[in-house]
């Protein structure tokens, strides 16, 4: 692979910066009725989405 095809810091924030945010989109889906979260699960699945969004703010940062 030459350097031409490397993507560049900005390229690579970006499509870092979109994940994150399917990410968080995944996080905060509905469930089937029944099966939602325990409460262990959903402290979890809270704490991601807190780090998720903290990383999206460090690649925000980056980008100044």
């Amino acid at each position: 692979m030459s350097e031409q095809d490397l993507p560049t810091f900005e390229q690579m924030r970006r499509n870092a910066h979109r994940l994150l945010g399917d990410a968080q989109d995944e996080l905060r889906s509905d469930w089937a009725s029944g099966t939602g979260p325990t409460d262990a699960q959903a402290d979890a699945a809270a704490e991601a989405r807190k780090y998720i969004a903290k990383a999206k703010a460090a690649l925000d940062r980056a980008a100044r």
